[in-house]
């Protein structure tokens, strides 16, 4: 058994010493990062400017549910949850899930191009 003195010392060390099982995360899955980021802000843009247009509407049931509430603030629960994505995707070591959530949003923000 661990006395406290030697519990607590111990204890202090652990958060002194880098995880040697922590490493960086490759550059391609920050450039992944940084553009799904980039895509979450330009889907909130462009929605805007296609939901101007008369005859578009917001096809995403939750997305449609948040700007009947929230009104021009809609897009606060989106950046939440795409802040949220993007901290998981800050611990994922694999380049496929977030280049799949690219790939999505990439169809998204042309989407409402087209709908301009």
């Amino acid at each position: 058994m661990l006395s406290e003195k030697s519990w607590n010392s111990a204890h202090e060390r652990s958060y002194l010493v880098a995880d040697p099982t922590r490493r960086p995360l490759p550059p391609l899955n920050w450039a992944l990062l940084t553009v799904f980021i980039a895509l979450q802000v330009a889907d909130v843009v462009t929605t805007n400017y296609a939901l101007a247009v008369p005859g578009n509407w917001e096809v995403n049931p939750l997305m449609e549910f948040a700007q009947t509430h929230l009104g021009s603030s809609w897009w606060i629960p989106k950046i939440v949850a795409a802040g949220l994505a993007a901290a998981v995707v800050s611990h994922i070591r694999r380049q496929w899930p977030v280049a799949c959530a690219v790939s999505y949003y990439v169809l998204i923000v042309s989407s409402n191009l087209t709908c301009l």
